[in-house]
């Protein structure tokens, strides 16, 4: 079973977003990285039962069935069964980290930030997207594991705009710029659907960034 992305690609395998990326990371090994692909496929099929029956209220046994796993395999994959969808929450956040990284050295990072996620609410905003977001925020236990993936993500975050601005990752510069962007990228996500109305979230996470102003992601002097 070939699990695709929102935006029909391919799930892939990369380091936990939340992980250091510097040049103390260690190289993955042929066995872990096929684990980690094995994870990412087993999840994208999982929430793409959950959207087929809209509900995320399946017993393990039809989860595991679905994705060709045996409940013991299952178990070892996702401790819980809700920390099923972590993969495929971890890796969007990956993505936006990688595409952040990746901008030219001497573009303005507010714009960069501002564009990066436009992008990615752009290709993943779709009607599957629409429709698991409603059944994420519906269920208390998968709320948990989205709202403790944004929080482990905040490191990731301080990690690229302190390289991007050459200050210390663990000061409260970063890490204050890592929770502004954990938090506006949450409340694009689910302000997208709030009283009904549907939101462009590339408009909220801009309105949020607004708010607090380009002064913290611009370069000491």
């Amino acid at each position: 079973m070939n699990a695709r992305d929102a935006t029909g690609e391919k799930v892939g395998t990369g380091p936990d977003p939340t992980a250091s990326s510097g040049p103390t990371s260690q190289p993955v090994s042929p066995a872990s990285r096929r684990r980690e692909e094995a994870i990412q496929e087993a999840s994208r099929a999982i929430i793409e039962l959950y959207l087929e029956r809209n509900t995320t209220d399946l017993p393990v046994k039809e989860l595991a069935a679905h994705v060709g796993l045996a409940e013991r395999t299952f178990y070892r994959y996702f401790p819980r069964k809700e920390e099923a969808v972590r993969p495929f929450v971890v890796r969007g956040f990956r993505r936006i980290v990688a595409a952040v990284r990746a901008a030219p050295p001497t573009a303005n990072l507010f714009d960069v930030l501002v564009e990066v996620h436009a992008e990615t609410f752009k290709a993943s905003h779709d009607k599957r997207w629409d429709a698991f977001v409603p059944l994420l925020l519906g269920d208390e236990a998968i709320r948990a594991v989205w709202l403790q993936v944004v929080a482990e993500a905040e490191m990731a975050f301080a990690e690229v705009i302190a390289e991007r601005l050459g200050i210390d990752p663990r000061g409260h510069r970063a890490r204050m710029a890592g929770a502004v962007l954990t938090v506006a990228g949450r409340l694009a996500m689910e302000q997208t659907f709030v009283d009904g109305q549907k939101q462009d979230p590339a408009q909220v996470f801009a309105e949020c960034l607004a708010h607090v102003g380009p002064g913290l992601f611009k370069p000491l002097e």
